[in-house]
């Protein structure tokens, strides 16, 4: 194998081909996509998809999806805000009111792991029917209203609209959990194990590990980076409401499929949730400043998606012997 081969064949190089392409391109006919407040603008368009990857990513790990984290994001930043509003807007109030919210998503999070690992029911199915559930439970916890936030100088407004070290807030948080993620996943056992059942759950439970248990903590961790996400948006927004985050599992998908996660399990990692996440930011950024018609964008995102997956399952069944080697052709 010559170098170039060698280099082409890392997955980080073929990712900087592709930023580098459309870096070059805006270099061309657009250089104030370089500007520094537009790559603020491209990192907190997607801190709330990439927050939410982040959990979903240990779920695709072990072979599952969560379509839910749209409607999980909704009814527990209803859930928090309204608690928050009514009960003084002070610190305390926030830290209440969001743990509430996160104890409902662990609840929800309970609900998928068990349906999908002992009562073994096709993940997709089941968040499907729960995502309906939970966006009716928010909107009748509403009655078809909203909630505005009551304090636009309080923590909840902070977590959205605050700084630290001039940075927004969203990313800073998109960043903690990505970091925690990660180092879950390289640096422990318990993400180790996690790999270990989503590529192979019959071994896995030969050689002692709990396939179930880690299936549904994946899913309760999922639903609590929902949570985070919703209530982060919550505050950028200032209001909530039974439709909010509404499709933000879709975002999370393309991002995760993007970044090479594969939809079987075993495979992925925030890395590439983060690059996943960071392609799609800035082809929609890219979209905007060429003046394309935006009714392009969601075509744009389903080409990036079946190419994605083309692509994941080529270096899949590559990387597992699977296709059939070249034939040599023959010298006279």
């Amino acid at each position: 194998m010559n170098r170039k081969t060698s280099l082409m064949s890392n997955v980080w190089m073929q990712r900087a081909v592709i930023i580098g392409i459309l870096l070059i391109i805006m270099a061309i006919f657009q250089r104030s996509f370089f500007s520094i407040q537009n790559w603020r603008g491209i990192l907190m368009a997607i801190a709330i998809t990439g927050i939410m990857s982040c959990g979903m990513l240990l779920v695709m790990l072990v072979g599952g999806v969560d379509l839910a984290m749209g409607s999980t994001a909704a009814l527990t930043s209803v859930i928090a805000m309204n608690w928050y509003n009514n009960h003084g807007t002070t610190d305390g109030a926030f830290f209440v009111g969001v743990l509430l919210g996160v104890l409902v998503a662990l609840i929800v999070g309970i609900v998928h792991g068990i349906c999908d690992a002992y009562l073994k029911l096709p993940s997709f199915v089941v968040t499907l029917a729960t995502s309906s559930l939970l966006y009716g439970l928010a909107n009748v916890y509403l009655d078809g209203s909203f909630i505005h936030l009551a304090n636009t100088t309080g923590m909840f407004y902070k977590i959205g609209n605050g700084r630290l070290f001039n940075i927004p807030m969203p990313i800073v948080i998109f960043a903690v959990t990505a970091v925690i993620v990660g180092l879950i996943c390289a640096k422990t056992t318990y993400g180790r194990r996690v790999y270990a059942v989503g590529s192979n759950r019959e071994a896995a439970e030969i050689v002692g590990i709990n396939s179930r248990m880690y299936r549904v903590t994946c899913y309760m961790i999922c639903s609590v980076t929902a949570c985070i996400g919703g209530c982060v948006l919550s505050s950028l927004s200032l209001v909530t409401s039974a439709t909010t985050a509404q499709g933000y599992e879709l975002s999370v998908m393309l991002a995760l499929v993007v970044g090479g996660a594969d939809i079987m399990g075993g495979y992925g990692d925030v890395g590439g949730a983060i690059f996943g996440a960071l392609l799609a930011g800035i082809i929609d950024n890219m979209i905007v400043l060429l003046n394309i018609d935006t009714n392009y964008s969601k075509a744009v995102r389903g080409v990036v998606i079946v190419l994605a997956i083309a692509f994941n399952v080529y270096q899949n069944r590559k990387a597992a012997g699977l296709l059939a080697p070249k034939k040599k052709k023959k010298t006279a």
